[in-house]
């Protein structure tokens, strides 16, 4: 009897340990907060690719049991970092001496601080936090230790140990002082990536730095003001020759092209197949087979309008168009409708039927970027393949077009005459052929400015537009110009940049007029 109940006694005991066992795990399960996609916090649904990108990257963490579903949350709504990890690898700067201990205690209590955003048309987009005492000096750090630093950050981002924007708050401070005009390009990519989140997030590194080699260059270019100096234009074979090896995407020379099966992504015609090389006829034809819509950015804008002014000038007509080679048409179709507004309506883009093989027929390479294509009388004059971002300097497709063409460099320059794809530059130009007076130092010294945030992605052509025609007016340049900090589009140091640079321009250009 007595060992009867003292089984029985053992019996309840293990019975009673398992289910609070259950019961712990399951409470833990049911209070952990899940993490939903329509729940995010950032631009708004289908705008971009990074809300997207770090969605994936932190279900995954999860669902791979490296971070608990409760920090994952967290991280996701940008609630909090892990303090506890942050501490770790801030300890771990100082032991190699890329920080004091006195300027990690001074960076944690950003880690405290509730995440700000501003909201603008898209949604919500995050700031960097500031600290409120023990702002850091400019140079407090050395570049070689930021850098340190911020490879340790971009790491614990990555582990899902804290969010993206206490990352980019820490490296504010480490960049105090920082001045983009003395620093290196490289430097500058760098500072631009790391206040910003978004850049890593989106794959972007390459696009800014390539941004931020064309800005230098135009500065120190003996013209004024975006697209003055002579427009580069490169023989084709030479990118050919450049090439560490031979790259063979596509039909090559003198072969023809064949019909090729794609869904338009534009226009009345949206959803509906068609055969852009049908579509060409017997027109110049200039084709683009890319890997993802997003990937020419402002730079597509750009060559189309040089394009559209080269067959208004010679009467020879062109056809343009796009091709998307990826398996993912839903993503596809999301990217492209950020750049949708961007392009002339007769700029045509279809996502390839086969996917990210390209058309069978064609044999392109789909590890590269890009394949670029000029045909004429349906064979191909040009084959220029990709296999980076080098495409954002167009000097050896122009090049190809004006082979294709049969006319030298000099006249195609001519035929492309100012057309820099610069709503300033454009703008300034029609007020001329108006017979309007301009202010020369303003064009000269704003246009350059506008330019370069043009480039850079920081604005967009028609708010370059808006605000060189507002220059005249400094009560309604000012106000747009608080409107777009509060929207996130330009910092206050930038703000306060333009400001003094439409300033500058009008006294001096009254200047002028008195003399």
């Amino acid at each position: 009897m007595t060992h009867q109940l003292t089984r029985t006694v053992v019996r309840l005991c293990v019975t009673l340990f398992v289910v609070c066992i259950y019961a712990e795990v399951t409470s833990n399960t049911s209070f952990a907060q899940e993490i939903q996609y329509q729940d995010r916090i950032g631009s708004n649904k289908d705008f971009d690719m990074c809300e997207d990108f770090r969605f994936k990257q932190i279900s995954k963490l999860v669902t791979d049991g490296k971070i608990p579903q409760q920090q994952g949350y967290n991280i996701w709504k940008r609630i909090e970092s892990n303090k506890e990890a942050v501490k770790k690898v801030l300890g771990k700067a100082v032991v190699a001496n890329e920080l004091t201990q006195v300027q990690a205690d001074r960076l944690l209590p950003l880690v405290d601080m509730e995440m700000t955003y501003f909201d603008s048309q898209h949604g919500r987009f995050g700031q960097p936090k500031e600290l409120t005492k023990g702002q850091f000096e400019a140079d407090e750090v050395s570049a070689k230790n930021r850098e340190a630093v911020y490879q340790r950050l971009i790491a614990a981002n990555q582990r899902g140990e804290m969010y993206d924007y206490d990352m980019a708050s820490i490296m504010k401070q480490l960049y105090a002082g920082f001045d983009s005009e003395t620093a290196s390009v490289e430097e500058v990519a760098q500072y631009r990536g790391a206040l910003n989140p978004r850049i890593a997030q989106s794959g972007s590194q390459a696009r800014v730095l390539q941004s931020a080699q064309m800005q230098r260059g135009r500065s120190r270019s003996k013209g004024n003001g975006y697209g003055a100096g002579e427009i580069k234009i490169a023989e084709p074979a030479d990118w050919i020759k450049n090439l560490e090896k031979p790259v063979y995407s596509g039909p090559q020379p003198g072969e023809k092209v064949s019909s090729l099966a794609a869904i338009n992504l534009r226009g009345d015609q949206i959803g509906k197949e068609f055969d852009p090389v049908d579509l060409a006829g017997d027109k110049l034809h200039l084709m683009f087979f890319v890997s993802k819509s997003r990937t020419f950015g402002r730079f597509l804008g750009q060559l189309i309008q040089q394009l559209q002014s080269i067959e208004e000038k010679s009467k020879q007509p062109w056809t343009m168009s796009i091709i998307v080679c990826n398996d993912d048409a839903n993503e596809v179709e999301k990217s492209f409708t950020v750049l949708d507004q961007r392009y002339p309506k007769n700029l045509v883009v279809g996502l390839c039927k086969e996917g990210a093989a390209g058309p069978p027929a064609y044999g392109l390479d789909k590890n590269l970027t890009a394949t670029v294509i000029v045909v004429r009388d349906g064979k191909v004059v040009h084959n220029l393949p990709y296999a980076g971002n080098a495409f954002y300097t167009q000097p050896h497709i122009l090049g190809a077009i004006a082979s294709a063409m049969k006319v030298d460099h000099d006249t195609l320059r001519k035929y492309i005459g100012g057309e820099s794809g610069d709503a300033a530059s454009a703008y300034g130009r029609r007020m001329q052929g108006n017979g309007e007076k301009r202010e020369p130092a303003q064009n000269n010294e704003l246009r350059e400015k506008l330019a370069q945030w043009v480039q850079s992605d920081t604005i967009t052509r028609g708010e370059a537009g808006e605000l060189f025609r507002l220059a005249g007016d400094k009560t309604a340049l000012r106000t747009k110009v608080v409107e777009m900090v509060k929207a996130g589009k330009l910092s206050r140091e930038a703000a306060a940049e333009l400001l003094s640079s439409a300033r500058s321009g009008g006294e001096q250009g009254r200047e002028d007029r008195d003399r």
